[in-house]
């Protein structure tokens, strides 16, 4: 595919540049809901109804019925045709970072012979399907409705790359046309015109992937006639976001604009228009949708050609019939897969002032840094990703998926059996001794937020930030950086924390309870010790691995080494002697070692996101910074328990032969 180069955006061309907008609020409703239809209301008036004035085709009331000046326009859709922004990554076409697709006109699916118009008999997607038109016009268009549809070439179950490929060949043949499409309408009983563009894409790769999509921008002027609208500003706009939408007024600080044109932020795969360069989250909020979208750069930029449509066509002849089409788009699928209906089927195309009212100020951002432990928005991302995957690999392979599931179920009901004892007695250690344990992992939020600091240095505050500047030409810098800031977090709880807990649970096992400063003391000194050893293990099983044929030990070396801290900071042993006695009460279980250790992970790391990804999902108005300082507290105060749980159980699995440590503090006190 060959595509333009990559731009910077506006902001660094010295083009008028955003600030951040306000603080997101999230307003959601429950996570799998229908969108919202909504509806325009009806006035009822029992007094004799007034002379109808003249109607412009467009649907502008007119002073006489002569005046349809479709050149004013047009002119006024050229002063503000929208200009796109779209992740461009590199050259690859099959890169799923990449956007694959620009705004088109109809005509690149239209008079397509790989493209026919088609229906099914039942009228249900699953129903027998036929073909109406080979190579459908706009006239053969004309005043159907769903069951019918346009199928393009390719599966939106399976769409591999194949919709790219074609997209990027018809591209490099020069035939494609970059369009958006201008409606021109005053909504009776509102004293403001609307001008819209409406934006089509030919296929939609995101959690979902549905051919066709479309896309809205809409700009408002503070009166009821094109003329007047081209002497003034408009006064306010509003970017279409799948069902919902976001607002800005026009002279906002978010809102880009490039002489005049406003810019937009298209979204990576899901098309949506934004104001600025984030990830955000959509949780269902007005029809939003559910999962993370990108419209981070690097881009390519393109400049659209706007195009007035008629509010209504005048017949099969008019250039403009396929806008009386209320089929699909795309092919006619169930769920996630079906095409869209076009732009005259939305509550907008005919109430577009109701319609804005009901938008949303901002958009919820998803922060670079989230807190430490595991980041709730970004599990939260992944997990609709993932499902998203799971459903198409049911849809495609039902007996499979429902096979590794009830596998699944087993597995798990067999990881409950066998560490449901050491669970309990966790629980029992940490709920008798909850303050000390309590303001040890309470250590970590303020370490932890330290780091997070330190990773807003890295990308905003000068002079790192040019340094930086370079990741967005190359990703994978900053990703790396990304990672490696944010594992600093889960180093500073196993470095500090996990010594600090052992050496605790070793005293309170003799009878005395420390001090966290006396703990911590004595933890801190078990650091390097505890390095040491990991260290020399690490090197043994690399070693090892890389003959191949030792991998099978190296994993086995692995998980006896699941108890090192515990035998250097209990028994105070060297790092020899601590590689033999973790190993030696490993030997006692692997499996249980094992699943032990996973499940205290999975507690420890994903109680805290699962906690707040539903106060994301269920309550109303909730900072997202507030949903990642929460979830980090409940993983500081989690932390120790899943060290607690770890030391009971080598505790349990240590050899008989050893002694209990010769020094211990307080007991002699």
């Amino acid at each position: 595919m060959t595509s333009p180069a990559s731009v910077e955006p506006p902001g660094q061309r010295g083009v008028a540049r955003t600030s951040r907008g306000p603080r997101q609020l999230l307003c959601v409703l429950l996570p799998c809901a229908l969108l919202m239809l909504l509806t325009g209301a009806v006035q009822m008036d029992d007094s004799p109804p007034p002379a109808e004035p003249a109607t412009h085709p467009t649907g502008l009331t007119s002073p006489t019925a002569f005046q349809t000046d479709v050149e004013s326009e047009q002119e006024l859709a050229n002063k503000y045709a929208p200009i796109v922004y779209l992740r461009q990554v590199n050259n690859d076409i099959c890169d799923m970072q990449n956007e694959g697709f620009d705004p088109v006109s109809v005509e690149f699916v239209l008079g397509q012979p790989d493209m026919p118009l088609m229906d099914t008999e039942s009228g249900r997607p699953t129903g027998t399907r036929r073909t109406i038109a080979e190579s459908p016009t706009a006239a053969d268009l004309y005043g159907l409705d769903e069951p019918h549809f346009l199928d393009f070439p390719g599966s939106p179950v399976r769409p591999r790359c194949d919709y790219r490929r074609l997209f990027a060949t018809r591209v490099a043949n020069g035939d494609v046309e970059h369009v958006a499409y201008a409606h021109v309408y005053h909504e009776p009983e509102s004293d403001e015109l609307v001008l819209q563009y409406w934006l089509f894409y030919y296929f939609n790769d995101w959690n979902n992937s549905h051919e066709g999509d479309w896309e809205m921008v809409m700009l408002f002027f503070d009166t009821t006639t094109v003329e007047e609208a081209l002497t003034q500003e408009p006064t306010r706009t509003v970017y279409a976001q799948h069902g919902g939408g976001e607002r800005a007024g026009w002279d906002d600080d978010k809102l880009s604009k490039e002489d005049g044109h406003p810019v937009v932020y298209v979204a990576r795969g899901a098309h949506a228009s934004f104001y600025e360069q984030h990830t955000y989250l959509g949780l269902i909020e007005n029809g939003t949708g559910l999962g993370c979208e990108t419209t981070k750069g690097p881009h390519r930029r393109i400049a659209l050609d706007a195009v007035v449509v008629p509010h209504e066509p005048t017949g099969p002849d008019d250039p403009f019939a396929w806008l009386n089409f209320t089929g699909r788009w795309g092919e006619f699928r169930r769920s996630e897969w079906n095409g869209p209906t076009g732009p005259n089927a939305k509550t907008s195309w005919t109430a577009p002032v109701s319609w804005a009212d009901r938008t949303r100020d901002s958009s919820l951002i998803v922060p670079e840094f989230e807190g430490f432990g595991q980041a709730p928005v970004g599990l939260l991302c992944g997990a609709v990703a993932g499902g998203s995957r799971v459903m198409i690999a049911f849809s495609r392979t039902p007996a499979l998926v429902l096979g590794i599931f009830g596998l699944v179920i087993v597995a798990l009901g067999w990881a409950y059996t066998s560490t449901s004892s050491s669970v309990r007695s966790a629980h029992t250690y940490y709920r008798r001794h909850i303050r000390t344990f309590g303001v040890i992992g309470a250590m970590l939020i303020p370490v932890g937020y330290l780091v997070a600091i330190l990773q807003t240095l890295a990308f905003q505050v000068p002079p790192i930030e040019p340094l930086v500047g370079m990741t967005q030409r190359f990703p994978g810098v900053r990703i790396f950086v990304i990672l490696t800031l944010g594992s600093m977090q889960a180093v500073l709880a196993i470095v500090f924390v996990a010594p600090t807990v052992i050496w605790t649970m070793s005293q309170i096992r003799h009878g005395y309870v420390p001090g966290v400063l006396e703990a911590y003391q004595h933890g801190v000194r078990e650091i390097m010790p505890i390095f040491i050893t990991r260290i020399r293990v690490a090197i043994r099983i690399i070693l090892r691995a890389l003959t191949i044929v030792g991998l099978p030990r190296a994993v086995r070396q692995i998980i006896q080494a699941t108890f090192i801290a515990q035998a250097v900071v209990h028994e105070r042993d060297d790092p020899d002697q601590a590689v033999v006695d973790s190993a030696k009460a490993a030997d006692v279980s692997l499996s249980r070692t094992v699943l032990t250790q996973i499940v205290l992970n999975v507690i420890t790391l994903l109680t805290g996101p699962l906690v707040t990804i539903f106060l994301l999902l269920a309550i109303p108005s909730r900072p997202l910074d507030l949903i990642n300082f929460i979830s980090s507290f409940i993983f500081a105060f989690l932390y120790p328990f899943g060290v607690i749980g770890m030391t009971l159980l080598y505790f349990e699995l240590r050899p008989e032969t050893r002694t209990e440590p010769v020094e211990t503090i307080g007991v002699a006190d």
